[in-house]
């Protein structure tokens, strides 16, 4: 016997090396330390001020259970969590809703709109059950639920046993909860599916910054057009050097966020109202002059696509790109104060996002139809007389949003390779010489990208289809169906099957009639 467990702490001793060789490894310990060291400091500052409320707040702050929930402040509430997926969802890509529109036609951009916001839906509802360590609903658990790895006489932190009493029925979860998302491609996939899966999101987000870039120079062109996009965007990647550089801390970048909240309330509002002002100018045109068939917009006729099979990869990459983020929702799920109400806050924050991704696309493709650019705020932008102050003003939130979300893409993406070399240099001052260096070349690689493909909907379609396909998709029915197999109805794993082999063949041949469309 003691052979055999001197096997085992051997094994443990060897898996745990393997293991921190992983990227991101690092990360997450260093963020677990510091949640560690947040909790404690907490408990000594609240700890008398907890004797001295006494009996008045013990009812206060308990759920069904018994257990507290409210005892965290860092943690975020239900109308937070809910926010930050929104903000995360609604970026860039809902630019070039009404361009899907345009490519797929009424009928195809439409469905393709509503398809993938469910497909991702029901994915972010795995994501949540995998973190939580068990298959069924979030909502039935709390953070006190025992996992199958504890015993049922093992005791909890106050004394008392778990499930010392076999009538309780207490709900147990079938594996130990995730607290990341290469977290949950160790314990599906091992190190080489971690590995796989880090590849893929840096890839992805080293693609974001080439269509920031594109975004920049097409908005930049709008207002100044006597520069060429190329020129733009150059002058935009020396401009981005200093605050990439600059701005190192996850509490200084989140500043940035706020600009892109605003922006795609101003984009949403705009587009909206700009549609319904239209749409009330051709209703009131037609009813004083009867007998027109030809619809009117800036003295040009529009023309419509009630559908398109051949424009559709395209729009599935472009809306795919819209919809991903799934990357960030272990991050959202670990910093709620009731992570049992995760999935009812995902159910709010799709049905939002998806209304105003319809609100965007057919208001955006009913203004200017089939000469929709791929970027709605450009049409809206050419549209308006010169000097129209609201629409400049826009365009260079516009802007401001490009370079925020920029910099915020930049960190993470810096931050996996730093990591990389962390054992490698020796010292602090090579390693902030290093980050720098490092942020410098990406800025140059995703400016050459940029300039070699300088097509908004290209880019987006491309990231849709190969990331956003892999990451939102392909990746989370996969780690459901390894997981919780054995705990899954046959329906359950048909539709993980159907996921995973839809989204690969869609990601595949989407891409080859994407890149061949746009030869």
């Amino acid at each position: 016997q003691m052979q055999q467990q001197q096997q085992q702490m051997t094994r443990k001793e060897e898996e745990q090396e393997d293991v921190t060789k992983s990227p991101g490894f690092r990360r997450e310990k260093q963020i677990d330390r510091q949640r560690r060291e947040e909790k404690r400091r907490e408990e000594e500052s609240g700890g008398g001020a907890r004797k001295e409320r006494g009996a008045e707040g013990e009812g206060k702050g308990k759920d069904a259970h018994g257990h507290g929930v409210g005892g965290d402040d860092h943690k975020s509430s239900f109308m937070q969590s809910t926010f930050n997926m929104a903000n995360i969802l609604m970026g860039v890509g809902m630019l070039g809703l009404p361009y899907v529109l345009k490519s797929a036609g009424w009928i195809g951009g439409t469905i393709t709109t509503i398809g993938f916001c469910l497909v991702t839906w029901r994915t972010s509802y795995y994501l949540g059950r995998e973190l939580n360590g068990d298959p069924r609903p979030v909502s039935l658990f709390d953070n006190h639920t025992p996992s199958k790895t504890q015993t049922p006489d093992s005791k909890t932190s106050n004394g008392s046993h778990s499930a010392a009493n076999p009538d309780t029925h207490i709900l147990q979860r079938m594996r130990k909860p995730i607290t990341s998302f290469p977290g949950i491609a160790r314990e599906a996939f091992g190190d080489n599916g971690c590995i796989c899966l880090s590849a893929v999101l840096y890839f992805e987000l080293f693609s974001c910054l080439s269509i920031f870039f594109v975004s920049l120079g097409d908005h930049l062109h709008a207002l100044f057009p006597s520069i060429s996009q190329s020129k733009h965007m150059t002058i935009a990647a020396g401009v981005l050097i200093v605050p990439s550089a600059v701005l190192r801390t996850p509490k200084l970048l989140s500043y940035l966020s706020a600009v892109g909240t605003i922006a795609t309330v101003a984009v949403v509002s705009a587009v909206v109202l700009s549609a319904l002002v239209m749409f009330l100018l051709v209703a009131k045109a037609e009813h004083d002059f009867v007998g027109g068939d030809v619809e009117v917009v800036g003295g040009n006729e529009r023309d419509f696509t009630l559908y398109s099979s051949k424009g559709l990869p395209l729009a599935l990459g472009i809306v795919a790109y819209c919809f991903s983020g799934h990357a960030i929702v272990p991050s959202i799920y670990s910093s709620m104060a009731r992570p049992q109400d995760f999935e009812r806050m995902i159910n709010v924050t799709y049905g939002m996002v998806l209304a105003c991704c319809l609100l965007v696309g057919i208001s955006g493709y009913y203004m200017f139809g089939n000469d929709v650019e791929d970027q709605i705020t450009l049409s809206l932008e050419h549209q308006s007389e010169n000097g129209n102050t609201l629409m400049t003003m826009l365009t260079w939130l516009m802007i401001l949003t490009a370079m925020s979300k920029f910099t915020l893409t930049m960190f993470p993406l810096a931050l996996g390779f730093e990591e990389m070399l962390t054992g490698i240099l020796p010292s602090d001052l090579a390693m902030e010489l290093i980050d720098s260096l490092v942020k410098i070349i990406l800025i140059v690689l995703s400016l050459a990208v940029a300039i070699f493909f300088p097509s908004f909907s290209f880019l987006c379609s491309l990231v849709g289809l190969i990331c956003t396909m892999i990451v939102s998709v392909i990746f989370p029915a996969m780690a459901h169906l390894k997981l919780f197999g054995s705990e899954l109805s046959m329906l359950d794993k048909i539709i993980d099957w159907l996921l995973v082999v839809g989204g690969s063949i869609v990601a595949v041949v989407g891409t080859i009639a994407t890149v061949q469309a746009d030869a």
